[in-house]
C-alpha cells in the first residue's frame, strides 16, 4: 500500500474530490447549517470564519441566512469554485487564500468553524495544535470555536483494513493502514466510474474527545463542551463524530 505524501492535502481537494462528493454534500448542507444553529443557539448577525471553507458550501449557506462570513482555504481551485457559486447565488462572502495554521492578522470573529473532519491532516501533530491556537486567537471574548471530526476512538475500536461503499452511483474502495502509536490512518482510495479508476492516498490523525478537549484547553479556551452528534447527544465511544465547542 502506498504512503501518503506529507503534504497530500495540497492537491487532494480539486476536481476529483468535487466529482465524487459534491452532489452528496450539497443535499446535506442546509440540514447541517440548521444543526449548527440549533446546537449553538446561533442567530444573525454574527461574524463567522469558515476555516477551511473548501468549495464554500457552509459559508454560502450561512451568508444566505444573514451572517457575515469569511471563508479561508489553501486551494485556489476550491476558492474559485466557492466564489463562482456565491456570485451565482447572489450571496456575499469574503474569500481569502490562507493556511489554517496561521491567524488572519488583526481579524476577530464571533465563531470559527472547522467542519467535516478538515483537521488532523498534517504529518506533525504540532501543526494541528497550531490550527486550534490560530482559531482561539481570532475569537472575540465569548466567541466560540466549533470543531467537527470523525470519532477516532470508534474508528480505532472497529478498524477495517478494507471497505467498499458507494457515493451516489460511484463505487469507492478504501484500503487502510493504522499506526497505533501516532493514531495516524493512511487511506488508499480507488474511485471507479464510467471514466475508469482513479486512486489517491491521504492520511488523517484520529482524535478522541479527550484529546480534542485537552488541545482546546491548552489553547486557552475557558470552557469546552463535547457532543456525539448535532442534536447535542453525549459523546460515547460509538458516536460517529466528535463535536467540540470551545468558548474563548
Amino acid at each position: 500500500m502506498a504512503e501518503a505524501a506529507p503534504d497530500w492535502w495540497r492537491t487532494e481537494f480539486g476536481p476529483g474530490y468535487l466529482a465524487l462528493y459534491d452532489g452528496f454534500l450539497a443535499e446535506r448542507t442546509p440540514v447541517e447549517v440548521d444543526q449548527i444553529e440549533a446546537l449553538l443557539q446561533l442567530h444573525p448577525p454574527r461574524r463567522i470564519l469558515d476555516l477551511p471553507c473548501g468549495q464554500g458550501r457552509h459559508a454560502i449557506e450561512l451568508a444566505r441566512r444573514g451572517y457575515e462570513v469569511t471563508g479561508v482555504d489553501l486551494s485556489p481551485y476550491m476558492l474559485g469554485v466557492a466564489r463562482e457559486r456565491a456570485e451565482a447565488g447572489g450571496v456575499r462572502v469574503r474569500w481569502l487564500a490562507g493556511d489554517m495554521r496561521q491567524p488572519l492578522p488583526g481579524e476577530t470573529f464571533d465563531l470559527v468553524l472547522n467542519l467535516f473532519t478538515s483537521f488532523g491532516y498534517f504529518a506533525d501533530e504540532a501543526d494541528d495544535r497550531r490550527v486550534v491556537r490560530a482559531a482561539a486567537s481570532m475569537l472575540e471574548p465569548g466567541g466560540r470555536f466549533l470543531l467537527e471530526v470523525i470519532n477516532g476512538d470508534r474508528v480505532m475500536g472497529n478498524f477495517q483494513e478494507r471497505e467498499w461503499f458507494t457515493v451516489g452511483q460511484t463505487a469507492v474502495i478504501e484500503r487502510r493502514s493504522l499506526e497505533q502509536s501516532t493514531r495516524r490512518m493512511v487511506v488508499e482510495r480507488t474511485v471507479s466510474s464510467t471514466n475508469g479508476d482513479e486512486t489517491s492516498v491521504h492520511a488523517v490523525r484520529l482524535y478522541s474527545g479527550l484529546a480534542v478537549k485537552t488541545m482546546l484547553d491548552a489553547a486557552g479556551f475557558g470552557r469546552v463542551e463535547l457532543y456525539g452528534d448535532w442534536d447535542g447527544a453525549p459523546l460515547t465511544p460509538e458516536s460517529l463524530r466528535v463535536l467540540a465547542v470551545g468558548t474563548r
